[in-house]
């Protein structure tokens, strides 16, 4: 008997320590991993179609990045998706259906060298033919592919100063001098084989970034240091954006291992640093829109969040120098500084993230936040539960909440970019999310009862940083900027989303093209189409 009273005296105190060990176990994940994120109410649905792409990526000799970009390749209103290929993958191009993506022949346009992965890329026409063309980089280099029709390119190498220790991740596209050619920001980062960590913070560690002007005829000269802009610094992504709404295209850096630059043009090929509150950080991907609807460009860059210490990821820093690692929203002072409101709107503390973007996703005149998630090359990432990647909605005092999960769109992969766009040409912008080594993912949205309209604007160099602006009868304005290389490696639709909520028509819009006379369009119907410039 007492062998048996000790027998299971034993057997409790065993069970109390495995079940003391997966408690802790479960603690130490949440804890490394953040807290849990409380979803909010909402009416958005999102239903999952297919596409056939799994990316392949090889994380020991290649930068962990891949991209996926919007494009129309036949100029009928309907984007479709390039995807990069890693080493030994092929890049590609799908189109939507409404029974799922399918691969479009593309007539070997793309062909690369097997150990040649590609990353950003970026869509406009850049010839003025009508037909959308497309700039990809790569390990190699950066390539412009002109759209030959029916599914074939005709690609070259763009030929600069490329540094050999510098891999250029990303294309941003704009026009910086009003010629009507298209200008290019690439942003660098040190190749795999030169990395020295992960926490670098060294001002001249990493790889070089370039600013190009258009000669105009589709050849670049490099103007990064006459500019003001040069940098030696690794960067994900960077975008032109006008931030005072002078016409002139301004830009914006997202340095790893740094801070967010933004620069203003001054319009004569010359730039000038605009104030902005952050600090030494991990931003990485840049989404942009107006998110407060007062007219002017605000700015959402990802972080490593909660997912790490702070003594893990500030690096090299001294305790001096300011650091943070949380997301980081900036309300855009009218193009005269920038303040970081991502604490006080519930925007800052979530987990790893990588591409970000703005978008009114439930068309109620409030723009959203969607960032992807999860780091491929976290040590014991198989034993960590993935983020589902954060789709925030904005409720009526500005405040945003995680929804991702009530409204179907969650992606526990290694969320890496995403690409907006209204496949259906439904009025309600749907999504593609990129996942590095997985499976790109399709999610429809399936609409609702408010109103909306949708402005199209021509996909040239002229138009870039075009502002629209709508004004409700019952006196709601709303003002949309059209932009390319939004995101991370990746480039939106090129249409213009208006969320209407219960607005009803007729609705007056005023279309602002750089350099040129406003454009006004009155009586014009709630949830249509408007096409501009054509």
């Amino acid at each position: 008997m007492i062998k048996k009273v000790a027998w299971l005296c034993l057997a409790g105190v065993l069970l109390a320590v495995v079940v003391a060990l997966v408690v802790f176990g479960w603690a130490a994940v949440r804890g490394i991993q953040g807290p849990k994120i409380v979803q909010g109410e909402t009416d958005l649905r999102f239903h999952e179609i297919s596409f056939p792409r799994v990316h392949v990526g090889d994380l020991d000799a290649s930068l962990s990045a891949m991209g996926i970009s919007a494009i129309d390749i036949d100029g009928d209103g309907v984007d479709e998706i390039f995807a990069s290929g890693g080493h030994g993958q092929a890049d590609a191009l799908y189109r939507y259906t409404a029974e799922g993506f399918v691969q479009v022949e593309t007539h070997d346009s793309f062909s690369k060298q097997d150990l040649d992965a590609t990353f950003g890329s970026a869509s406009i026409d850049a010839t003025g033919d009508g037909l959308d063309d497309l700039f990809v980089a790569r390990e190699s280099g950066v390539y412009f592919y002109e759209n030959q029709e029916g599914g074939a390119f005709s690609g070259e190498r763009i030929e600069f100063g490329l540094s050999e220790s510098t891999t250029p991740l990303s294309v941003a596209l704009g026009d910086i001098n009003h010629d009507g050619w298209v200008d290019l920001y690439i942003s660098g980062y040190i190749k795999i084989e030169l990395m020295e960590g992960e926490t670098n913070f060294d001002v001249d560690y990493g790889g070089y970034s370039y600013l190009l002007l258009n000669n105009g005829d589709n050849t670049w000269a490099d103007i990064s240091e006459d500019s003001g802009v040069f940098r030696r610094h690794n960067t994900f992504v960077a975008m032109f954006v006008d931030f005072d709404n002078d016409g002139w295209a301004d830009i914006v850096v997202a340095q790893d291992t740094g801070v967010v630059e933004t620069w203003r043009n001054l319009g004569d090929l010359s730039f000038e640093r605009i104030e902005n509150s952050t600090v030494f950080s991990y931003p990485m991907g840049v989404g942009a829109g107006d998110i407060d609807n007062d007219g002017y460009v605000d700015l959402f860059l990802s972080n490593v969040g909660t997912t790490l210490p702070t003594k893990l990821v500030k690096g090299n820093l001294t305790k001096e120098q300011p650091f943070n690692k949380d997301y980081m929203l900036l309300r855009n002072n009218q193009g005269s500084d920038f303040r970081d409101i991502a604490g006080e709107a519930n925007a800052a503390k979530y987990g790893f993230g990588w591409g970000t973007i703005i978008t009114d996703f439930n068309n109620d005149g409030r723009m959203d936040l969607y960032a992807a998630q999860n780091y491929a090359r976290f040590p014991g990432v198989k034993f960590l539960e993935l983020y589902p990647g954060r789709l925030l909605q904005q409720y009526d005092a500005g405040k945003f909440q995680a929804v991702e999960s009530v409204a179907g769109i969650e992606n526990k992969n290694f969320g890496f970019t995403e690409v907006v766009s209204d496949f259906n040409q439904d009025g309600w912008p749907d999504m593609v999310i990129g996942n590095l080594t997985g499976p790109v993912r399709a999610f429809i949205n399936s609409g609702g009862d408010r109103n909306w309209l949708t402005v199209r604007l021509p996909n040239t160099p002229m138009w870039l940083n075009s502002r629209v602006r709508v004004t409700t009868a019952d006196g709601m304005v709303l003002t949309r900027q059209l932009f390319a290389s939004e995101g991370l490696c990746s480039d939106q639709t090129d249409a213009l989303f208006f969320g209407l909520g219960e607005s009803a028509g007729p609705l007056k819009v005023e279309v602002h093209r750089p350099g040129a006379d406003v454009q006004v369009f009155d009586d014009v119907a709630i949830s249509s189409v408007l096409q501009v410039g054509q």
